[in-house]
């Protein structure tokens, strides 16, 4: 894929191409793509281009600078883990700042995900709680859980889309048809999910959080 371009002469190219030392691909199919993006301190990348994304920061960020087409450059604020990354969309290239190893997740999309309706609630309506919306674009939403240690969670669903938990999960899930499964996923392990309901239990004294991103 190529990204934009300031002539037809040099076209930027997508940053899975351009620089895939940095960006690959963990799993793709018709709806999205999942990036994982990787950065060691003091490490650049070639100009690049993005599709449209959003995603999340694994271990923060630290002063990265980006320098876009035009020469123009900028030092970013530093980011905590967990932070989300709105989609920058303008073609750039990145010096990592910071002492540490950056490792974040984006989400490209590809097309919508036809998604039928549901009767029981989403969790960020039957639990407002534990689950909200932080951030909302055409056709994907991004989705804030958490949980205390030994908290439940009442019957709800879930969109289709890619779940990427900030701390290890390990959880009780008891499906509609009343089958109960345990489900452990450890901190930065992402997964594409099928639409899907369930009531749940933190079978952790600890709390538990995730990132959902949902196709709308």
């Amino acid at each position: 894929m190529l990204g934009c371009a300031e002539n037809l002469e040099n076209p930027i190219l997508t940053s899975t191409i351009a620089a895939p030392d940095n960006y690959q691909v963990e799993f793709e199919n018709d709806y999205l793509r999942i990036i994982r993006v990787r950065y060691s301190p003091g490490e650049s990348s070639a100009m690049h281009s993005h599709e449209p994304f959003v995603g999340v920061t694994l271990t923060g960020t630290e002063g990265s600078i980006f320098t876009y087409a035009d020469g123009s450059s900028e030092t970013r604020s530093p980011s905590k883990p967990g932070s989300l990354i709105d989609g920058n969309l303008v073609p750039h290239s990145i010096v990592s700042g910071g002492r540490f190893d950056q490792d974040s997740i984006f989400i490209e999309l590809k097309k919508p995900y036809l998604t039928e309706e549901v009767t029981i609630p989403n969790l960020v309506d039957a639990a407002p709680g534990l689950a909200s919306v932080e951030l909302e674009k055409p056709g994907i939403r991004v989705v804030r859980i958490k949980n205390i240690g030994k908290g439940d969670t009442p019957l709800h669903s879930h969109r289709a889309g890619v779940s990427v938990p900030l701390t290890d999960i390990n959880v009780e899930v008891t499906l509609p048809s009343g089958e109960v499964r345990q489900v452990y996923k450890p901190a930065g392990e992402v997964a594409w999910e099928e639409p899907r309901a369930h009531k749940g239990k933190n079978l952790s004294d600890e709390p538990n959080e995730m990132i959902l991103f949902e196709l709308m």
